[in-house]
């Protein structure tokens, strides 16, 4: 399907010069480094992937922001409006990038150019806008620098075919694909699907049919009528969170009840509320799939207990703050309701697993079920993120920085909080933990346990804060003869087993 996209460059940076309202350079900042740069101090050299010090070196007086996704999502929301008003349906994929058909506005303006044109001109300032089959190849022809970059029907897998595969976004994916020689996207796009699924699994093949031009991500316009939008005025201030639920019930279902008789599903909400001191807090959520009333109920509740002091006792859960007296809920993203319709010959193992986890979750509470993914740093155990389920991940160290003596990909399935003990034998007796091991390992022994080694690899260093005395510790990979993998690492001159590859 031709696809449309909108693109301002560096929207954070923007957003955060419209709200410190300076004439200065501006940058926005998050875990000390640079993710958006202004014009003004990009052509100070400031650019993102640097450090704060390393960009404040570059430019005496930069401004530097700390990164708000929601202040980048409020100031967006009036070129939003300008671009509805031209063009209606449009799919916001983040503040700064806007997706749409191509076919209406084409047809409405004349040809595909004149649509570009029109929406550049509604929006005004520095905008790009990129026309292809598919919404990721219009998207890399937006962010390549013209103002208008149009790439001819079925011309997706040769416009794409020279970029570099840092395109892709996935840093580790990126990172592989180099040590193997590709560093193109048409060299990507040439590997075997089998073999790529195989090696990267299901979002690296993905990533593959995208190289290969061949992206399957649906657009889905935002139409989302503010009648959609539920508001409960509470006449006596509600302090105890089960009443709170009791008044929330049905509002939620008719909330829910109107956008699926509308056709939609509701796949992210904001619930604002106002206690009777008049102070208001808001946030959104998030679902896997799309909401249904008792999830709207349980958002609110949690929502509460996380903006508000909760006090415990045997007869009650109250809150020692002030009571509310209004509660807001608005569809923030929608999706067209037949997706998550059940199929004909029942429902699919994937949306069986969701249903289960979402009672389990609105049991246990927000942080009772957590997903697990990868994030950044050199030890095994400090690279597990955890995140409520529904979440996005929240990476509180870069993913993308350099980690020496960090394992590569892939990463073990079994990692132990507490590494365990182990020694290795060798013909002569235990061998002590060195960058050259003085003979050749032959066993591991662990809690009486004796384990055969059929092949090794390593030692690896793995040195922490060098500069302050931190000690060198090594890694090294180890297999049984069973065929079972470990991973051992060294702490006060003794192996210990870090994580195993099941």
């Amino acid at each position: 399907m031709r696809t449309l996209v909108v693109y301002v460059p560096d929207w954070p940076a923007v957003a955060a010069r419209r709200e410190v309202n300076t004439t200065a350079p501006v940058a926005v900042v998050t875990h000390a480094a640079v993710v958006s740069a202004d014009p003004l101090a990009r052509a100070a050299g400031v650019v993102p992937g640097l450090r704060r010090r390393e960009a404040q070196n570059r430019c005496p007086d930069l401004v530097l922001v700390a990164d708000d996704p929601l202040r980048d999502a409020h100031h967006f929301e009036e070129h939003v409006r300008a671009i509805e008003n031209t063009v209606p349906l449009v799919h916001i994929v983040r503040p700064g990038l806007v997706a749409m058909n191509a076919r209406g506005p084409a047809r409405f303006y004349g040809t595909e150019e004149r649509a570009a044109h029109a929406l550049i001109a509604a929006i005004g300032g520095d905008v790009r806008v990129g026309i292809a089959d598919g919404l990721y190849t219009a998207h890399q022809a937006a962010t390549r620098g013209r103002p208008v970059a149009c790439v001819p029907v079925g011309g997706s897998p040769e416009y794409l075919a020279p970029l570099g595969v840092s395109r892709l976004g996935e840093p580790d994916i990126v990172s592989l694909l180099h040590r193997l020689g590709i560093t193109t996207l048409g060299a990507f796009a040439a590997l075997s699907a089998e073999s790529v699924r195989e090696r990267f699994g299901v979002r690296g093949a993905l990533l593959h049919a995208a190289a290969a031009g061949l992206d399957a991500a649906v657009v889905t316009p935002r139409d989302i009528p503010v009648d959609y939008a539920c508001e409960v005025v509470c006449d006596t201030p509600l302090t105890r969170s089960d009443e709170i639920a009791f008044v929330m019930r049905q509002p939620a279902e008719q909330f829910i009840d109107a956008l699926g008789a509308a056709g939609y599903a509701c796949t992210a909400l904001r619930v604002m509320y106002r206690n009777e001191r008049g102070d208001s807090t808001e946030r959104s959520w998030a679902h896997p799939r799309a909401f249904g009333p008792a999830e709207v109920v349980d958002r609110v509740r949690w929502q509460l207990a996380a903006n508000t002091r909760l006090a415990t006792t045997t007869e009650h859960e109250g809150f020692t703050g002030d009571g509310i007296v209004l509660v807001r809920i608005e569809p923030e993203t929608v999706a067209p309701i037949s997706r998550y319709e059940p199929g004909l010959f029942g429902s699919a193992p994937d949306e069986r697993i969701h249903s289960a986890l979402a009672r389990v979750q609105s049991i246990l509470g927000h942080d009772g079920v957590l997903t697990v993914s990868i994030g950044g740093g050199r030890r095994l155990a400090e690279r597990e993120v955890l995140t409520p389920w529904g979440e996005k991940p929240v990476h509180t160290r870069s993913v993308t920085a350099p980690w020496p003596g960090s394992m590569p990909s892939p990463a073990p399935a079994t990692v132990y909080p507490t590494p365990l003990p182990v020694t290795v034998v060798g013909d002569t007796g235990p061998i002590p933990p060195a960058e050259i091991l003085s003979e050749e390992p032959r066993a591991l022994e662990t809690s009486g346990r004796r384990r055969a080694i059929a092949g090794w690899a390593g030692p690896w260093p793995l040195v922490e804060r060098w500069w302050d005395g931190g000690q060198s510790e090594w890694r090294m990979q180890v297999t049984d003869t069973t065929g079972m993998a470990w991973l051992l690492v060294s702490e006060a001159q003794e192996w210990h087993i870090e994580a195993r590859y099941d």
